[in-house]
C-alpha cells in the first residue's frame, strides 16, 4: 500500500463522519450512532460528598506518609551517611581541582589576561569576585551547620 492509497482511505473515512456528523440520509450506519453518541453524551454528576471524600482522602494520605515517615530511624542513619560521603566527594573534586588549576593555572592566567579587556587587572578583579562568591557561599554554609546543630541540641 502506498502513500497515495493511504490518504484515500483517510479521505474516505474523513468524509464518512461527516456525513454522520451532518446527518446525511447516505451516512454509514455506524458512524451515525458515533455521531448520535458524541452528540449526547451521558450526564456525569459528581457525588454530593465529593469534596469531603477527596479532603478525607488527601488527609488520610498524608497521616500515613507521616506515620511512615516516623517508624524510619534507620532512614536518618543512611542520610547521615550519604550526607558524609557527599562530603567526601565534594572535598576530593576541591582537592583535584585546586590541584588542576595549580598546575595548568599560569597558562590561563596569561590567556585571560590577552582575552579580557581590562588585561592583567581584570584577571585581578574577576579572581577577587570570584573569591568573594566562595567566602559568602562557605560561610553560608558554615552557618546554616551552626544553625542545624544549636537545633539539635536543643
Amino acid at each position: 500500500m502506498n502513500q497515495n492509497d493511504r490518504e484515500s482511505i483517510d479521505e474516505a473515512r474523513w468524509q464518512a463522519q461527516e456525513k454522520a456528523r451532518r446527518g446525511e440520509p447516505g451516512a454509514d450506519a455506524s458512524e451515525l450512532r458515533i455521531a448520535r453518541a458524541l452528540r449526547h453524551a451521558p450526564r456525569v454528576d459528581l457525588p454530593v460528598d465529593f469534596a469531603t471524600t477527596v479532603a478525607k482522602s488527601a488527609a488520610a494520605q498524608v497521616a500515613t506518609l507521616a506515620r511512615a515517615q516516623a517508624l524510619v530511624p534507620v532512614v536518618a542513619e543512611q542520610s547521615q551517611m550519604e550526607q558524609r560521603l557527599l562530603r567526601g566527594l565534594v572535598l576530593v573534586f576541591a582537592l583535584s581541582a585546586a590541584v588542576v588549576v595549580a598546575w595548568y593555572g599560569r597558562g590561563w592566567v596569561a590567556e585571560l589576561a590577552a582575552v579580557l579587556p581590562g588585561g592583567g587587572d581584570a584577571v585581578g578583579w574577576s579572581a577577587v569576585a570570584a573569591l568573594c562568591v566562595l567566602g559568602n557561599w562557605g560561610f553560608g554554609a558554615l552557618r546554616r551547620q551552626f544553625e542545624r546543630g544549636s537545633h539539635a541540641a536543643a
